[in-house]
């Protein structure tokens, strides 16, 4: 009809211009904005159809227009079509499912309860043939919106999906029991079509009495949309599983709903990948082949997540199948390919890395094959490792296949347990060596530190593990190292390497890092035993001096050291309030503190005359007023531990120190006023008198 092609035509334009926004107005809003109330009225119109029932004899035209104002509504939302919440719940409302329409019934073992799950009209209507349309429309509506938020597909605001979220809890139970019963029926249409190719059997199925008494519309949206409607159901029958008592008939029920799922959501999967393009650019209104697997895939994945809830359990060894099925269709292909991947690519990759981490998690729950599972996490791995090359699109997969090993190596039996410890640290330092994007960075430490909480190296070999990471500069790994060995053992092991670092006065940025390293790890030791920071500062003390004053009065200026002169006089500094600290605690002999903060205040003093404080610029080239207050502070601190110690300094250094010392303490204490300006007094030639 007119209507149907109208508004399959207002698709086409909300999937074209639906996020193009309107230049003229410039504030995020969409050229399709102005024409909202004329839109949403025509899908109103649509929605409305099934309303006509009680005031005419609907036909085929109005089965057909409320499945296409099912779709239009569908696209509205994602693509943000409706900024109005109250318009979005008025839409709502003719698509959803009441209690009478989807009763909860168990699965029919029989004729008993099939007429309950059947899509028959009550009413007169000229085609009963296509009338199934109003509820199987609903079905998949429902189940097409939950399952693309689930998956990601498709970003609704907070507001709005707080509002779509309450009407999808609305008699949820009921609905995925309905869903259900069509995902069944469309399988098997599909199986059946695909069988026998052309020929048409006919044969009962749970939603209908027998193919004959559906239209061709009907089958196909059957076929097309049994996937989300599996999904969207094994997702709500979990739910309410997990919500229910164990023993009620009602889960006992469900359970067995979802057993009949199972099997179909594994074949599917099997099917999806068998015909799986990646990189395919479907039009948006097509199902793509990614779209369907991803969607078996996020079934799949909640099965195993939720393993206790399938009364039958499930198969180990239909699981290492799926799971090397998708490593090879999924996993393996992209990280072989350069090519672009499409939205739906994507999902279907984060779902396949998903479900991976899953079976690696649940492997010895359910008795997968551990050997399978290591082959898809540990082989991806070593890939990336050979190439030493990484597309954009890689990162999900390798950040999960670290994930994963993790799990796997948590639930590792001893035997064979230090082996894949030692190829996990290593390729985990291999990875970091390449400076890989954070999400990659945060996986690889925490498989690092799982490796050193329960481990099977004794901590020589960690102490090696730690001295590589300090000579390659690998800091935050260093530092994970140190938390998990004993107290300062992984400073003491790697100190040389640390010393090496820091002598280095070629690199602005390598000199940040190891400080801030270093002083994070002397804070964590210091607390357990003090006297790893004497072991420190007689090793590297020089050092941290030396770089102190480079830094602070700009010895070593250019790009990499200027815009690192702030955090290395400030880790400088603060490694020597720690010593500081200790010799005041821990040393008697108060000539070694009287040298050593002479020495410091030296130093600090240079800094000062240097860069001056605030409103009292030095006006030398550099200067940062910042690194002179920092400095300052420090003599403000030591006078107020320490006052004696702090007299006692003042006469080891040298009266021109002493001058610029004793203006910083009274500039900070005073809050650096501006100094008063001495205004001169104007002469009065005209009040002068002979």
């Amino acid at each position: 009809s007119v209507q149907i092609s109208g508004l399959r035509l207002l698709i086409s334009l909300f999937r074209a211009f639906g996020s193009q926004l309107d230049a003229t107005i410039n504030d995020g809003t969409s050229v399709l904005e102005q024409y909202s109330s004329q839109i949403i009225s025509a899908v109103k119109h649509a929605l409305n159809s099934e309303s006509l029932l009680n005031e005419s004899v609907p036909g085929t035209a109005f089965h057909r227009l409320f499945s296409t104002g099912c779709e239009a509504l569908f696209v509205m939302i994602s693509e943000k079509l409706i900024s109005d919440p109250i318009a979005m719940r008025r839409l709502l409302q003719p698509v959803l499912l009441g209690a009478t329409e989807t009763p909860s019934v168990p699965f029919p073992t029989g004729d008993e309860n099939e007429s309950a799950l059947w899509m028959s009209s009550s009413h007169i209507t000229d085609d009963s043939r296509s009338y199934p349309l109003f509820r199987l429309s609903k079905l998949c509506f429902l189940s097409k919106v939950s399952m693309l938020i689930a998956l990601g597909e498709i970003h609704i605001e907070q507001s709005k999906l707080s509002i779509v979220a309450s009407e999808l809890e609305k008699e949820e139970t009921g609905r995925a029991i309905h869903c259900a019963a069509a995902a069944i029926d469309g399988f098997l249409l599909q199986d059946s079509q695909q069988s026998q190719s052309n020929n048409t059997i006919s044969r009962p199925g749970l939603t209908y009495k027998n193919t004959t008494d559906l239209d061709g519309s009907v089958q196909e949206a059957l076929i097309e949309n049994w996937p989300m409607l599996s999904a969207s159901a094994i997702s709500s029958i979990i739910k309410a599983i997990k919500a229910g008592d164990s023993e009620s008939e009602e889960t006992k029920s469900l359970q067995v709903w979802l057993s009949k799922l199972t099997p179909l959501m594994v074949t599917g999967l099997r099917n999806s990948l068998s015909s799986l393009h990646l990189g395919d650019k479907k039009p948006s209104s097509e199902h793509s082949s990614s779209q369907t697997a991803a969607l078996c895939v996020y079934a799949v994945r909640l099965l195993v997540r939720d393993n206790e809830c399938v009364a039958e359990g499930l198969c180990p060894n239909e699981l290492g199948d799926v799971a090397n099925i998708v490593t090879e269709s999924v996993i393996f292909r992209v990280l072989g390919s350069k090519r672009s991947l499409s939205q739906d690519d994507e999902i279907l990759v984060q779902q396949s890395c998903g479900l991976i981490a899953q079976l690696c998690k649940e492997c010895y729950a359910i008795g997968v094959d551990a050997a399978i599972l290591t082959r898809s996490v540990v082989t991806p791995l070593v890939t990336l490792q050979e190439k030493r090359e990484m597309e954009p699109n890689h990162g999900i997969i390798i950040s999960s296949c670290i994930r994963s090993s993790q799990s796997l190596l948590q639930s590792h039996p001893e035997e064979g347990r230090a082996e894949l410890e030692k190829a996990l640290v290593q390729l985990v330092l291999t990875l970091l060596i390449d400076e890989p994007e954070e999400e990659i960075k945060a996986a690889c430490l925490s498989l690092l530190q799982a490796c050193c909480q329960e481990t099977t190296l004794s901590h020589e070999e960690w102490g090696q593990i730690a001295n590589y990471s300090a000579t390659h500069a690998l800091w935050d790994a260093w530092a994970v190292l140190c938390l998990s060995l004993p107290s300062g053992y992984g400073i003491k092991c790697s100190i040389d390497a640390i010393k090496t670092q820091l002598q280095d006065l070629q690199s602005g940025p390598r000199h940040a890092a190891a400080l801030v390293a270093l002083r994070s790890a002397l804070h964590s030791a210091i607390a357990e035993d003090s006297s790893v920071l004497s072991y420190v500062l007689q090793s590297v003390g020089f050092e941290i001096l030396q770089l102190l004053r480079a830094h602070g009065v700009r010895v070593l200026s250019g790009p990499g050291f200027d815009e690192n002169r702030v955090t290395v006089c400030a880790e400088s500094v603060k490694v020597n309030l720690m010593a500081f600290q200790y010799l005041i605690s821990a040393s008697k002999e108060e000539d070694k503190s009287v040298s050593f903060i002479s020495a410091l205040f030296e130093i600090l003093v240079e800094s000062i005359s240097f860069n001056g404080l605030p409103n009292h610029p030095s006006g030398k080239k550099g200067a940062d007023e910042t690194i002179g207050r920092m400095c300052a502070q420090v003599f403000v601190h030591v006078v107020r531990t320490a006052p004696m110690l702090f007299k006692s300094t003042m006469v080891a250094i040298s009266p021109e120190s002493r001058a610029v010392l004793e203006s910083a303490v009274r500039a900070d204490m005073s809050g650096y006023a501006a100094p008063k300006r001495v205004t001169k007094k104007k002469i009065s030639l005209k009040g002068f008198v002979r």
